[in-house]
């Protein structure tokens, strides 16, 4: 008697959700390094994710193109990443993604050469940009257009090789660019080189409200949100709990920073530390709406033929507040 009642309940249940719990948490994570995501990188050293009963399998796919090859093909049920990737990714008809949370954003400020002292001034030179349709390069476009410079008309982009911003800054310090966006740590080698002096700031992120980039942005399958809405939601509570370790365990965040391969001094892990605590990282990862605004704008200007985005459909604004309220997120 009890095999049929057992039988019966077993029949209105699909097969990925009986086995759902002890399926592996696939998660897709890019750019592979990146301050914003320190709480992450804490909670996955510390095995929290597992304490939470999840079994995670982390994937680096080493690149944008692969990123969104993925992406599109549903090789994801977590994504670590920037929020315009999922902009393109849903708007390009791949496997729809919701975006959920966030843990901060690309620190920078626009830095020009010695003649530059306003915007108007870029007007026929060479600016700095990062690999075309990356991040970094998409940012810079959106950057000069809140500037009243058009990207395409009125200077000259140099899509610069190079995956970090200290190695692509030699050409401004050569003088072969007029300006560019300047992320935090290179802004440290430069202050610390005393080459900080030879150049203008013209604006920085706060000021052209651009809270973008970092990979930082976290994004749930909308088929994973509808089957393991609560495997999603222990995912974030170990994000919650690894931002409680980064800003009580400074000794072990510190350390972790130290690791990165950046090669900085003592002096620079503690500044970056202190810089992304004090105004880049969150207390809680609550979902960024200037961050998912941002993405819409970059999307549409990489391809303006996809098609149109609303921020609702691209977004999941009540996982947080759930976990919130169900006390999962008080670290």
């Amino acid at each position: 008697m009890r095999i049929t009642r057992l039988l019966i309940v077993l029949l209105f249940f699909t097969p990925s959700e009986l086995f759902a719990q002890d399926a592996p948490v696939r998660v897709i994570y890019h750019p592979p390094w990146n301050i914003s995501k320190l709480p992450m990188y804490l909670a996955r050293e510390r095995g929290i994710f597992e304490r939470n009963s999840l079994k995670v399998v982390w994937i680096n796919p080493g690149s944008n193109d692969n990123l969104l090859a993925a992406l599109k093909k549903g090789e994801a049920d977590i994504a670590v990443v920037s929020a315009n990737h999922i902009a393109q990714n849903n708007a390009s008809g791949g496997a729809p993604m919701r975006l959920v949370g966030n843990t901060g954003y690309n620190y920078s400020v626009f830095l020009a050469g010695p003649t530059i002292r306003s915007a108007g001034d870029l007007k026929g030179k060479k600016v700095g940009s990062g690999e075309k349709g990356s991040t970094p390069d998409q940012l810079t476009r959106l950057a000069l257009k809140k500037l009243g410079i058009d990207p395409e008309q009125d200077v000259t982009l140099v899509n610069l090789d190079g995956s970090r911003n200290s190695t692509r800054v030699k050409s401004l310090l050569s003088g072969e660019i007029a300006g560019m966006m300047v992320t935090a740590e290179t802004l440290y080698d430069l202050e610390k080189n005393g080459q900080i002096s030879q150049f203008n700031k013209l604006t920085d992120h706060k000021q052209l409200q651009i809270y973008a980039g970092g990979g930082a942005d976290y994004a749930v399958a909308e088929e994973f949100l509808k089957h393991r809405r609560d495997d999603a939601k222990r995912f974030m509570a170990g994000i919650c709990e690894g931002i409680g370790i980064a800003r009580k365990d400074k000794a072990a965040a510190v350390a972790f920073v130290a690791k990165t391969g950046r090669k900085l001094d003592a002096a620079g892990i503690e500044y970056l530390y202190r810089l992304y605590i004090k105004d880049v990282i969150p207390a809680r990862p609550y979902l960024k709406p200037e961050g998912i605004d941002l993405a819409i704008q970059m999307n549409a200007t990489l391809d303006p033929a996809s098609r149109p985005i609303n921020p609702k459909d691209l977004a999941d604004s009540s996982l947080m507040p759930e976990l919130v309220n169900e006390g999962l997120c008080n670290y």
